[in-house]
């Protein structure tokens, strides 16, 4: 019974490492939050997974021109691309670089603040 145990928990862990290409292991998330702060998954739904950090306030500005010409999608993909940490490979098909750039905006992190006039 043991070894039935083992082996069932082996297939469900291979099932759920199988689950989307690209899938990396806690090791490597865990070494990925040590170097960059946060990690973010984007999944999509061929079931491709792609891992990127948060963009720095530098990388953001660096994009900037390409807001001001009206690039959103352009813009987004640059941000994607530099924030890439790995995963599935970055794709070539313009459908799912679109899908993936318009999540980057959620990876920009912020704290709430106010300000009290005195």
């Amino acid at each position: 019974m043991g070894n039935y145990n083992r082996n069932k928990n082996r297939s469900t862990q291979k099932q759920l490492e199988l689950e989307y290409n690209g899938q990396q292991n806690s090791v490597v998330i865990d070494r990925w939050k040590t170097e960059h702060g946060s990690v973010y998954a984007i999944k999509t739904e061929k079931k491709d997974i792609f891992y990127v950090r948060s963009p720095k306030i530098q990388e953001i500005e660096a994009y900037q021109p390409l807001l001001q010409q009206s690039k959103f999608i352009t813009y987004n993909i640059g941000l994607f691309k530099t924030c890439y940490l790995g995963g599935a490979p970055v794709p070539n098909d313009e459908a799912t670089l679109k899908s993936i750039a318009t999540q980057m905006m959620k990876t920009v992190e912020v704290v709430v603040s106010e300000v009290e006039k005195l």
